[in-house]
C-alpha cells in the first residue's frame, strides 16, 4: 500500500474529509507520492509525483477513473518500467503496493508543492503545444530535468533516480570463498 499526499482539490474529488489522521509510514520502495487533479481541454487528469525520485504519473481523473485510481496509476507505473527496462524485486514491490487502494493524506509540504506544480506545468506544456496521450508526458518527464531543494542543488532527472532506488548494484563476491571452496 503506498501513501498517497493529495492536494485540497483531489481529496474533494476523491471524497475524502478533509482532515485525515497521518498515515503509518509504508514498506514501498519508491515512498510517498503526491497528488493533484488539473483541467486541460475540460478534462480532469491526476498528477501523481513520487516525492523520492520525481517519477510522473499522469492519470485520467474522471469518476469512473477516481474510483480504481491505484489500478490505473499501477498500470501506468508498470508500462513507465517496462519501456524503460527497469525491473525485479524492488520494482515488482512498489508495482505490488499499487494493487491495493492507497493511504490518502493530506499534502502540507510546501516544497513538494512548488515542485510538483511547476512539474505539471511542464506536462501540461507536452499536452497543450505536442498534443501527446498522457502516457508519453509522463515518459518525456522522465527525461526532463528537475530540482527540488530536499535533493541538492544539483537538476536531477527521474529515470536515473528511479534506477539507483529500484535497481541495486550487484553483489560483489569476495575471492576468499572461492579459494576455500578448492
Amino acid at each position: 500500500m503506498s501513501v498517497l499526499r493529495c492536494s485540497q482539490k483531489l481529496l474533494k474529488r476523491l471524497r475524502q474529509p478533509t482532515t485525515l489522521p497521518e498515515p503509518a509510514p509504508q514498506d514501498n520502495p519508491l515512498g510517498e507520492w503526491c497528488g493533484d487533479i488539473d483541467f486541460i481541454d475540460r478534462q480532469p487528469f491526476v498528477v501523481l509525483m513520487n516525492a523520492a525520485t520525481g517519477l510522473m504519473l499522469i492519470v485520467p481523473g474522471r469518476a469512473e477513473f477516481l474510483h480504481r485510481l491505484h489500478e490505473c496509476a499501477g498500470q501506468q507505473l508498470a508500462a513507465l518500467l517496462r519501456d524503460c527496462g527497469i525491473g525485479g524485486a524492488l520494482a515488482d514491490a512498489e508495482l505490488d503496493a499499487w494493487r491495493q487502494p492507497a493511504t490518502y493524506a493530506r499534502n502540507t509540504n510546501r516544497s513538494l508543492v512548488s515542485s510538483m506544480n511547476q512539474r505539471k506545468f511542464e506536462a501540461w506544456t507536452q499536452f497543450a503545444y505536442n498534443r501527446l496521450p498522457a502516457y508519453d508526458v509522463a515518459m518525456r518527464m522522465l527525461e526532463t530535468p528537475f530540482s527540488r531543494k530536499e535533493l541538492g542543488k544539483d537538476f536531477h532527472y527521474a529515470l536515473d533516480r528511479i534506477r539507483a532506488r529500484l535497481l541495486p548494484s550487484a553483489k560483489i563476491l569476495s575471492f576468499e570463498t572461492a579459494r576455500t571452496r578448492h
